[in-house]
């Protein structure tokens, strides 16, 4: 049988790599999976962007430029441990999972290996598929689309000694020329698929200059947590999205799929008996959207697995019982992305189907559920206009905070339909805000975020048109500080004041305040509606 070895870059949980290791155990075969470096959370400031590489940068709330996930450079030592347990183990082929941010490391280790290696090295994941051209200047096959089929029908010609043409989803060279494969179609029962492969055996992990065999870690979050994924494909096709990409790849067939209830919960179950799990995190972006799937879904897991859990939520209009029904079994935190507040962008430029008022809805559900969420946004977007901006802001204002926040930079992904339209344009979007005033509004957003007072402040702000040119000047911090002082010395004042009268003072008036500036104003009829 076949010996295949997947190196996995910074993420131990690989979910993709366990499914096809699985697959590949179930038909005999030997599977060993290397997570090379771990995930890191630490934000990398003053960074600076080498060729080949396409950072995830987020915003902080002193408006600094951060690089996410980080992760620490890939030593010579650990190169050298990586080739001796590939030696080791003597694969006959060797697979890495491919993403754009990572896209420059698995280069240097492809490189590394191509070196000390005959055999044959596979990239597959969302980079490949989007860009299998640029993939195949640094491996010898790219798998284009869902990686279980192939990786099985490699295994199986690897076997029999027959070339890699009768395995599908693949694209070469061959003689200088580019060609590719017959496509597979798309597995529709993903029920069929066995779980995840969660044993330490086959397992290594190589961080810190050291090697340790059998790993038996599943993720790179803390203890206790599983990640799991009840449904595969996306019925949307944000531009920004590799996964409208993959939708294209498959066109004509049905790319949406979901486990059933009982699959599912089953897995959640048996993760929970084995690893004395604490909480779970739903990765899948259409987890809360089908009624009928979750009422089937929440009579087994309140009974089999009872667990805290976080996952996406999308405005729909069920939200007003599905919310309701996972708060119930332990949905206690969820992401709400909100990504930008004008209609115009999201429409016309991100490809989403936005509507403001049902976003607003649903945060407020959460909020009077006590479900904490988090919400996105995307910025310094050269397609955006500070009317956008504004619209943005507008919508983070509404929302009753605190509520946590992410500021991201608009990251156009090669290959994506957006960076398509990108190319295809002249000279690229014309973009008519400066980096000051992006980097003036990513401030206010997290004000926005922090207190109800907020809306009184950037008002104050607003007056001051100079801040736009010196944004260094809004210090989101210091003015939470203020705020939180202030709110505690009228918190006092009117103690002192209510033993004093011996009568309890009428309530303040909490409904929402609305950010008027003379320029939202003017955006108001075109963009907030």
């Amino acid at each position: 049988m076949a010996t295949v070895v997947f190196v996995s870059l910074y993420d131990r949980n690989a979910y993709g790599l366990r499914l096809m290791s699985a697959s590949l155990k179930a038909q005999g075969h030997d599977c060993h999976i290397i997570f090379l470096k771990r995930y890191n959370n630490t934000r990398q400031y003053g960074f600076e962007v080498r060729p080949g590489e396409f950072p995830w940068v987020g915003i902080d709330e002193n408006g600094r430029s951060f690089k996410y996930a980080t992760n620490s450079e890939i030593t010579q030592l650990e190169l050298e441990l990586l080739v001796s347990v590939l030696e080791r183990i003597d694969p006959d082929v060797i697979g890495l999972s491919v993403t754009t941010p990572l896209r420059r490391q698995c280069f240097e280790v492809s490189q590394h290996l191509h070196n000390r290696f005959a055999v044959p090295l596979v990239w597959g994941g969302y980079d490949p598929t989007v860009n299998p051209l640029e993939c195949l200047e640094w491996c010898d096959y790219a798998c284009v689309g869902e990686g279980d089929e192939t990786i099985t029908a490699l295994a199986e010609v690897i076997d029999s000694g027959q070339d890699f043409t009768r395995v599908p989803n693949l694209v070469f060279k061959r003689h200088g020329r580019i060609e590719r494969t017959g496509r597979a179609p798309l597995r529709q029962t993903i029920d069929d698929y066995p779980w995840r492969d969660d044993t330490p055996t086959g397992k290594w992990f190589i961080d810190d200059n050291r090697l340790e065999e059998n790993h038996a870690s599943v993720n790179d979050k803390e203890p206790g947590v599983y990640q799991a994924m009840s449904a595969r494909g996306c019925p949307y096709k944000c531009t920004y999205c590799c996964e409208a990409t993959f939708k294209s790849t498959y066109a004509g067939e049905k790319f949406l799929r979901r486990r059933s209830p009982a699959d599912f919960v089953a897995e959640l179950a048996e993760a929970k008996r084995k690893f004395g799990l604490q909480r779970l995190w739903f990765e899948d972006e259409i987890f809360a959207m089908s009624w009928g799937w979750l009422e089937e879904f929440a009579s087994l897991y309140r009974t089999q697995v009872g667990l805290p859990f976080t996952a996406y939520i999308y405005p729909t209009r069920q939200n007003g019982r599905i919310l309701p029904l996972l708060q119930d079994i332990g949905l206690d935190y969820c992401c709400l992305a909100l990504e930008s507040g004008s209609e115009r962008i999201n429409r016309d430029v991100f490809g989403r189907v936005y509507d403001r008022q049902l976003f607003l809805e649903t945060a407020g559900l959460c909020k009077d559920l006590g479900i904490s969420f988090y919400t996105d946004v995307i910025t310094y977007n050269p397609y955006e206009t500070e009317d956008d901006l504004l619209a943005t802001l507008d919508v983070l204002l509404e929302i009753q905070p605190p509520f946590n926040l992410c500021v991201n930079k608009l990251f156009i992904l090669p290959g994506s339909q957006l960076s398509k339209r990108a190319s295809d344009e002249a000279l690229g979007p014309r973009g008519t805000v400066s980096d000051s005033t992006f980097n003036y509004y990513a401030r206010l957003y997290w004000l926005a975020s922090s207190s109800s007072k907020a809306v009184h402040w950037i008002q104050i702000l607003d007056r001051w048109a100079g801040l736009k040119q010196r944004p260094y000047l809004v210090n989101p911090a210091v003015i939470r500080t203020v705020l939180s002082a202030t709110s505690t010395i009228a918190h006092r004042w009117r103690r002192l004041r209510s033993a004093a009268l011996t009568t309890r003072l009428p309530s303040p008036d909490t409904t929402s305040v609305r950010f008027e500036s003379r320029v939202a104003r003017r955006a108001e009829d075109t963009v907030c509606r």
